[in-house]
């Protein structure tokens, strides 16, 4: 399987400073922004939210939402794949979308609130969300590290799934081997 990451780098003033990697090979710097206005995305966010429960409500302008999809994930596809090495690596891959992986990896929640789902090539019929594996990590750095004392005490914690109360096998017949093995070590 075929993997192509959009990792945000940094955010900036007008949006983000990111790369674009193809199957951990190739790696190109790319600038991303929402293609959007404050004013289209309320109305993206009406058809998404608003819409889908009254569908009988304001035809015209869910058509006019609906058609801004489109246009928004083929926006964001040209800042990504601006490069046009970038794009010849795309167009290898794109053959088989079956087997493509995009993973958008940020550091920000506002990287992540970009409708990556919308993606689409112009040449293509359908956003990638349709035919490819779309996968979104947030990576944060570790702000504190844990400094844990010594103990000679281990303190454990167990959960114990019990959906049907009272017809279900006793804690104590799950805990009691668990708390057996840790006093005879």
């Amino acid at each position: 399987m075929s993997v192509i990451t959009i990792r945000e780098q940094k955010q900036t003033e007008t949006g983000f400073e990111a790369t674009v990697t193809f199957d951990d090979r190739s790696e190109y710097p790319i600038t991303v922004s929402d293609p959007f206005s404050r004013k289209e995305e309320k109305e993206l966010e009406w058809y998404f939210e608003e819409w889908l429960v009254f569908p009988m409500l304001d035809e015209e302008k869910s058509k006019r939402a609906a058609a801004s999809v489109r246009k928004y994930g083929e926006d964001l596809f040209d800042r990504v794949f601006a490069d046009r090495k970038a794009y010849r690596e795309y167009d290898r891959l794109k053959e088989d979308l079956s087997q493509l992986q995009i993973e958008i990896i940020s550091k920000t929640p506002e990287f992540q609130a970009l409708h990556w789902e919308a993606l689409k090539d112009p040449e293509l019929p359908r956003p990638f969300a349709v035919d490819c594996i779309m996968l979104r990590k947030t990576v944060n750095d570790t702000p504190i590290r844990a400094n844990v004392k010594e103990s000679p005490v281990i303190n454990l914690l167990l959960v114990i799934a019990r959906p049907d109360e009272d017809f279900d096998v006793g804690y104590r017949t799950i805990s009691r081997p668990l708390v057996e093995l840790i006093h005879n070590q």
